[in-house]
């Protein structure tokens, strides 16, 4: 008993020391996690520089780890900053943007593929349940399973970061999770057949999700082959119409105009006005934003008066690039915001919407606002 204890506690003070005493957290991979013709080469000399000290770069450009992944640009966000929190990576905070703004356009997710899973990005509070039950258990205990869903990643890279896991959590192994189990199965292994006839499936928990990951969420997809070999940047500068939603508020109409931002390629500078007509209130707001893998509008504002209030925005530019839409929120209490769609104001007017939504027959005379955009 007194071994097993001291064994436990080896594994726990390991995992609490620096990265850079870690081994397994720190060291570079020597060899690539797959064949050098399945990777993404990296092209950035500022991600081979900054990151190349434990990513090593073999012929044509392929890195370890980061050419067999694909990720959202939120997940990208969250490894730089595990790099720099736990692995000592040296970043400026502008390196780092451009670092999550290269991954996130050459290493990132296709329409298609960010899509249904885009209630993650925009904090939707919805009771979401994922198919595979396996991964569900193994993997909800500790994050959200929209975290999850926005990655892409051959099946070695899928089990390196399963080791990942172990060498930062090493009790994950056989630590209780949703169903009752961790990473390895820790109940008798069954020998009744299943209801139909089947052999009953002992694998670990972990290898099933690893298998099921592989197959589902690979590197390479027919989707994204064809969104990045067409892949630009969105030319969004100009007037759109603004109609939308907002909890406990009603009805949303207004203006956002949206220019370049010579300072941030890729980035714009935004103002907004909105009207809510249940309560008349006016609002403008302000910020600026970024557009990632040709289709991701991540944009922050704040409001105008001596307490601005900031907001987040998420939304999704459709392949026409006259449409987006998506959510806006606070940041700090992602149920409070608005559902938005915006139009690209052309040379004819735009009508938003009305002030009251239905009228009755021979009532009283109402007066009705049209909300609406023209250039």
């Amino acid at each position: 008993m007194l071994k097993r204890s001291l064994l436990i506690l080896s594994a726990l003070l390991c995992a609490a020391a620096p990265a850079a005493a870690q081994t397994v957290a720190s060291a570079p991979v020597e060899t690539p996690v797959a064949a050098a013709d399945e990777g993404i080469p990296i092209q950035s000399e500022l991600v081979r520089q900054r990151c190349g000290s434990c990513h090593t770069v073999s012929a044509g450009n392929i890195m370890t780890r980061i050419s067999y992944r694909r990720a959202s640009p939120e997940n990208w966000e969250k490894t730089v900053k595990r790099m720099v929190t736990l692995n000592q990576a040296k970043l400026d905070p502008a390196e780092a943007r451009d670092i999550i703004k290269y991954l996130s356009d050459h290493n990132g997710l296709a329409p298609e593929e960010a899509r249904p899973v885009a209630f993650e990005y925009e904090r939707r509070m919805v009771d979401y349940v994922y198919e595979d039950k396996s991964t569900t258990a193994t993997c909800t205990a500790c994050h959200s399973i929209g975290r999850v869903l926005s990655e892409r990643r051959t099946k070695e890279e899928w089990q390196l970061l399963v080791t990942m896991h172990r060498g930062y959590y090493p009790l994950v192994d056989n630590q209780p999770m949703s169903a009752g189990m961790g990473f390895r199965r820790t109940r008798r292994a069954e020998t009744e057949p299943g209801p139909d006839g089947a052999a009953p499936d002992n694998r670990h928990p972990v290898d099933k999700t690893i298998e099921h990951l592989a197959k589902v969420f690979p590197l390479k997809t027919p989707e994204w082959t064809a969104w990045s070999a067409t892949m630009q940047s969105p030319r969004l500068a100009g007037k759109w119409a603004l109609a939308g939603y907002a909890v406990n508020e009603g009805p949303v109409y207004g203006l956002l105009t949206v220019t370049d931002d010579p300072a941030n390629p890729g980035g714009f500078v935004t103002e907004i006005s909105y009207q809510l007509p249940r309560t008349g209130t006016a609002v403008v707001r302000k910020g600026k934003a970024t557009v990632f893998t040709g289709f991701q509008w991540r944009g922050r504002t704040a409001s105008e008066g001596p307490n601005p209030e900031p907001w987040r925005e998420v939304m999704f530019v459709e392949r026409t690039g006259g449409e987006m839409s998506g959510r806006w929120f606070t940041g700090a209490y992602d149920e409070i915001g608005m559902d938005v769609k915006l139009v690209r104001i052309g040379s004819d007017p735009i009508i938003t919407g009305t002030s009251v939504v239905s009228l009755k027959a021979d009532a009283k005379p109402v007066t009705v606002h049209i909300f609406g955009e023209k250039i």
